[in-house]
């Protein structure tokens, strides 16, 4: 007896609703039907471990597309509805399915809608209509109650940093089989909580968040089908903004809302603990690099990090390593899409050029002097723990050397967490003294031995981990910890 057949479809985003950067078509990559079976077959990505797990199971894939793009400002009007398109008409012409895995971040916003990932939900359901719809997120994803709505199951990843994209697709893929086969009837029960947790402050390896996803898989078993915690990307300001829990059990609806409300009770209760490590200024954090043997030594620039929505245009950092450290070697990086083209043609040459503030217009732009060394463009796989595989494309790229400092200037933003990416520039981050990376924590499963040591610089910016100097507009109030004395 043949089995299900099951659509598989991906459109990732995470909006950055402070980035000065808007998200336009061109910064996806689109992969359709055997495409995306071809490129993405082995990564560590939903896609790849949906497919996989619908395979074991003897289930019939249909894939659809895979879509994503680095986060960033929100998704313009255009794009949305372009992805919402690309959906609906990848549907279309898999019909008819049994059910359909549907991997989605779970915090993009477009221009003029501020839950978008609901909205593709609702695109998907319009095509497929009752038969079984489960929905895949990050961990970072803030669940509204019209996903819960409209969805049959949604599960999230389980680990910050991110290291179980892959085994999150193969849950959900699992579950849709069940339920296609009757073996489950999921019932699904969400839990907020008005807070907001620093990205520093949400590892699932130690700490607070860590008792929390224990005490949840304790739990989960039996009538618990899953639990996912949802501490949420804090840089979002839309209207349902919030810590969330979301439990799925087979038909006990009343058992997965007091689980729900128990575990967010838990992560309530931590709150106060919850908090980012403590910040350096740029000189301290020389200084330690200086007393440290850790080489590399991890600075981490969570202010200004692409895989966080931020530009990651901010030059501060060539600035404060020239003043504070000129003789240990150091790499970092800027995003200057002029400057790196610029320096394309320049391989061996000297240039003067003032690099930053490509975007972030309070940005100020300061001058480099040095020697391009390298250049290039075109894409290369990331080999870190996270996303492990993924073909990405830092667009056209160049090395400006500066006495022991190396710049890697790029004309799309780099992923500088993952060592693919300064490999591919011909850099070995493995002999810098001092590596800076625009990160908030996928550094610290992608350089392991460097991570215990790691610091996170004490600067401003788009994802900035000080929550309290953003301005929300949209999203409810009272909210920890910005209103920390109404609570």
């Amino acid at each position: 007896m043949a089995g299900p057949r099951i659509g598989v479809a991906s459109l990732v985003q995470e909006t950055n609703t402070f980035s000065p950067k808007p998200t336009v078509r061109e910064d996806y990559t689109v992969l359709s039907g055997e495409e995306a079976l071809r490129t993405l077959a082995g990564t560590n990505t939903e896609f790849a471990g949906a497919v996989a797990g619908l395979e074991e199971l003897g289930a019939e894939v249909a894939p659809l597309l895979a879509a994503w793009a680095l986060p960033s400002g929100r998704v313009t009007d255009e794009t949305f509805e372009y992805l919402a398109g690309l959906l609906d008409r990848g549907l279309d012409r898999a019909l008819p399915v049994d059910g359909l895995v549907l991997s989605l971040h779970g915090a993009m916003v477009a221009g003029s809608v501020f839950d978008a990932d609901a909205a593709l939900i609702e695109v998907a359901r319009r095509r497929i209509g009752s038969v079984p719809l489960g929905v895949c997120l990050d961990l970072h994803a803030n669940v509204t109650e019209r996903m819960v709505e409209l969805a049959d199951i949604m599960v999230g990843y389980h680990t910050e940093p991110h290291v179980d994209m892959a085994s999150t697709g193969e849950r959900i893929a699992r579950l849709v089989v069940k339920t296609v086969r009757g073996e489950v009837v999921p019932a699904m029960a969400l839990a907020k909580r008005p807070m907001l947790v620093p990205a520093e402050g949400m590892r699932t390896d130690i700490g607070p968040m860590s008792e929390v996803r224990s005490l949840a898989d304790s739990r989960t078993g039996g009538p618990v089908l899953e639990v996912s915690l949802f501490p949420v990307q804090p840089w979002l300001d839309v209207p349902e903004l919030g810590l969330g829990v979301l439990v799925v059990t087979d038909g006990d609806l009343t058992g997965a809302g007091l689980l729900a409300e128990q575990l967010a009770g838990e992560v309530w209760r931590r709150r106060d603990r919850m908090t980012t490590p403590r910040l350096m200024d740029p000189e301290e954090a020389f200084r330690a690099a200086r007393e440290s043997d850790c080489r590399p030594f991890v600075m981490a620039h969570t202010a200004d990090c692409p895989t966080a929505g931020a530009p990651g245009d901010d030059p501060v950092m060539v600035t404060e390593a020239a003043h504070h450290a000129p003789d240990l070697v150091v790499l970092h990086s800027i995003l200057d899409p002029e400057v790196s083209r610029r320096c394309h043609n320049e391989v061996g040459g000297r240039v003067r050029i003032a690099v930053g503030g490509a975007f972030e217009k309070s940005v100020v732009p300061v001058e480099v002097e040095g020697t391009v060394t390298a250049a290039g463009s075109g894409a290369y796989r990331l080999t870190g723990r996270s996303f492990t595989g993924r073909e990405v494309s830092m667009g056209e790229w160049a090395v400006i050397v500066t006495g022991n400092h190396h710049l890697l200037v790029s004309s799309a933003p780099s992923i500088t967490a993952d060592p693919a990416t300064w490999r591919h520039a011909g850099l070995e981050p493995d002999r810098a003294d001092v590596l800076i990376v625009r990160s908030c924590s996928d550094y610290r499963a992608n350089f392991p031995g460097s991570a215990a040591e790691a610091v996170t610089l004490d600067l401003p910016g788009p994802s900035t981990p000080r929550l309290e100097h953003l301005e929300f507009r949209h999203a409810p109030k009272p909210l920890y910890p910005d209103d920390r004395a109404a609570m």
